[in-house]
């Protein structure tokens, strides 16, 4: 028996681990972290009682055999996983329990990960599986000579029935093959100060907030009196690419439609916006993935910030910008919306195929083990059963929130996130293009933004045209 094998049957018998959170980085790293030794020291004293540990193997035995037959090679110990950040993987790891794992870093971030792992791939370089972003994905799912089925590692859509359906959609390529699974659903909601809120606006609880933004006109007016309240001291929305995202992606409209790029929702963001920068609502020298957009937050400079599932875990976005002394709560906002999410592909050139199916499976499928990954990460996992168990039994707090369990708000959000009818293989580079004209001509009219960005959009991609 495997020690990933006897590792789950053990955490199966145990009680699910309390909330915790970790993220590390480095360019290859062994999952030989801390915490991991604290989860098999944990799995190791719980086999003190064999007949309990027999009757665990046994059902761990029946969970881990795969759905149909692994047709991909077995010649390697080690299997090899290709991103551009372990932030997640490290947690993966963690929880999974094996020492057969390792992280191989390409790009330094999701944008560049979409054009440098080509060359990887092609490269010759140990790769099993490969970690793809939602917006470049469909490069790499559409490219056989990039990605194998996951039926190769005896993965079918029938191990998916309790995963929120887009996630399956967008893994499934232009010959409805199964090309990559998610191990989250990127549900996001508006993260505020509760001092900043008290202070400025009388709010004292996360519905009092939500009620005072659950719509656009209200999220408006709630800026206003914020801004006259603080004296113009503190924002509504920490960037415009966070007002972007929750704006954008509840429209489920395609950037791309047969070779035209499609501008309404750029125009009606654009008016928008205008409007946020001009009143002071939204300061546009703030960048995301900056120490300026940090700051904001630290120094109580902006109420708050628009945040997917993956912001919220300890070392992540929400504590690097400010939520480190717990007084920060999340509430849907505006509208539902999503960011981003991440799919594990399986490299043609997978030579650690059983490894790898028990991998995905673990992550992706398994809804006790994704149960455990939830909370041990914080991350909203892509399994509604698993979610639903979580919300329901009230196992989840997270220290960054005061306490509040985040999944309660974004199981309303999840079950709402519908976007495979509209991505393209442009996104990326159009929502890149878009956002930085945006900026850098935000005191321009609508049109002459929008003209300026059409014009550089179509000299990157040849292939489209304005509208």
């Amino acid at each position: 028996m495997s020690k990933l094998t006897r590792t789950l049957a053990l955490l199966a018998t145990l009680a699910m681990a309390s909330s915790a959170f970790v993220a590390c980085g480095g360019n290859k790293t062994e999952s030989t972290a801390d915490s991991t030794a604290s989860v098999a020291d944990s799995a190791a004293e719980s086999a003190a009682d064999s007949a309990a540990e027999s009757a665990a193997e046994s059902a761990a035995d029946s969970e881990a055999a795969p759905a149909g037959e692994i047709s991909l090679p077995d010649t390697d110990d080690t299997l090899t996983i290709v991103c551009w950040t372990d932030a997640d993987l490290a947690n993966m790891f963690d929880v999974y329990g094996s020492d057969n794992v390792a992280y191989q870093n390409c790009g330094g971030n999701g944008g560049e990960a979409s054009t440098q792992y080509a060359t990887y791939l092609n490269s010759g370089d140990d790769v099993d599986l490969f970690v793809a972003e939602a917006g470049w994905i469909l490069n790499y799912i559409n490219d056989d000579s990039m990605s194998a089925p996951l039926s190769d590692l005896g993965i079918s859509e029938a191990d998916y029935a309790d995963a929120y359906q887009y996630t399956v959609e967008i893994g499934t390529d232009n010959n409805g093959v199964l090309k990559a699974a998610s191990w989250q659903a990127a549900a996001g909601g508006y993260a505020y100060n509760t001092d900043l809120a008290k202070e400025y606006l009388g709010v004292e609880s996360a519905d009092d907030m939500q009620a005072k933004i659950s719509d656009w006109d209200k999220f408006e007016a709630t800026a206003e009196e914020l801004k006259t309240a603080s004296e113009g001291k503190v924002t509504m929305a920490a960037t415009i690419g966070g007002l972007w995202q929750a704006f954008s992606t509840a429209k489920n409209a395609a950037w791309v439609e047969g070779t035209t790029i499609k501008t309404d929702v750029a125009k009606e963001f654009t008016d928008m916006v205008k409007g946020y920068v001009d009143n002071g609502y939204v300061n546009p020298n703030v960048e995301q993935w900056t120490t300026d957009w940090t700051n904001v937050g630290l120094n109580g400079e902006t109420l708050g910030y628009f945040y997917s599932t993956w912001c919220l875990g300890e070392g992540a976005q929400l504590e690097q910008n400010g939520g480190n002394a717990g007084n920060w709560n999340i509430v849907v906002g505006p509208q539902e919306f999503f960011w981003g999410g991440s799919w594990l592909c399986v490299s043609p050139n997978c030579n650690t195929a059983t490894e790898a199916s028990n991998f995905i499976k673990f992550f992706t499928s398994n809804a006790e083990s994704m149960e455990e990954y939830a909370l041990y990460s914080g991350d909203f996992v892509n399994n509604k059963k698993a979610m639903d168990k979580i919300v329901a039994d009230g196992s989840n707090s997270n220290a960054l929130l005061g306490g509040q369990d985040q999944f309660a708000v974004l199981s309303e959000v999840a079950a709402g996130i519908k976007m495979s009818d509209s991505i393209t293989k442009y996104d990326q580079n159009l929502k890149d293009t878009f956002l930085t004209t945006l900026k850098d001509n935000i005191s321009e009219d609508t049109d002459t933004i929008l003209s300026k960005f059409t014009a550089q959009a179509t000299a990157d991609n040849p292939d489209l045209s304005a509208e």
